[in-house]
């Protein structure tokens, strides 16, 4: 322990500031400060309010009446050229050295409504903020199924009736794979 000297001791004067006075200081802006901060803060709300049209799940938008729209999933991948139905999510494929690896859409996909396929489910948020989260979910099972030599590419064909009109068939596919 080193020897106490004047410089070490705490000065009488002078107390030593808590944490919490210490941020409190930090934060403390002046009038002129919150007042720019304020203004920035009402026009970054006015923008997202604004914007949320252009957004596909309509996030910071008034809706008064929310869409009531059911969205039923089938997924299925494309081995060479041939569309190969993968029921409930699951599908077996070889690998480069030819071994014979079982494949769960479920594995990476976790959302209550993008991993139950083949019955139909009501859109939380409405049917474009689903097909949008599940385009990213077939992007990401195509990127992270290494060892499935065979397909090319994942494929969900959606059966959408918006607000109880429809069905409407959509297809989306998922990033192409390089497969050897």
């Amino acid at each position: 322990m080193p020897p106490r000297t004047d410089a070490n001791r705490p000065c009488p004067l002078r107390p030593a500031l808590r944490y919490r006075d210490r941020v409190a200081r930090v934060l403390d802006l002046g009038p002129r400060a919150r007042l720019v901060f304020a203004a920035c803060w009402i026009v970054a709300q006015v923008a997202l309010v604004l914007t949320a049209a252009g957004r596909p799940d309509g996030a910071f938008g008034f809706r008064m009446f929310p869409e009531a729209s059911t969205i039923e999933i089938h997924l299925q991948r494309r081995v060479g050229d041939r569309v190969v139905p993968a029921p409930r999510g699951e599908w077996s494929a070889r690998d480069t050295a030819g071994q014979l690896r079982h494949f769960s859409w479920h594995d990476r996909v976790r959302d209550p409504v993008l991993s139950v396929l083949d019955e139909r489910r009501f859109a939380s948020y409405g049917a474009d903020a689903q097909l949008d989260r599940l385009k990213r979910a077939l992007d990401d099972v195509s990127d992270h199924v290494p060892d499935d030599a065979e397909t090319a590419q994942l494929q969900a064909d959606v059966l959408v009736w918006r607000n109880g009109r429809g069905p409407e068939t959509i297809a989306l596919l998922g990033h192409p794979r390089s497969v050897p």
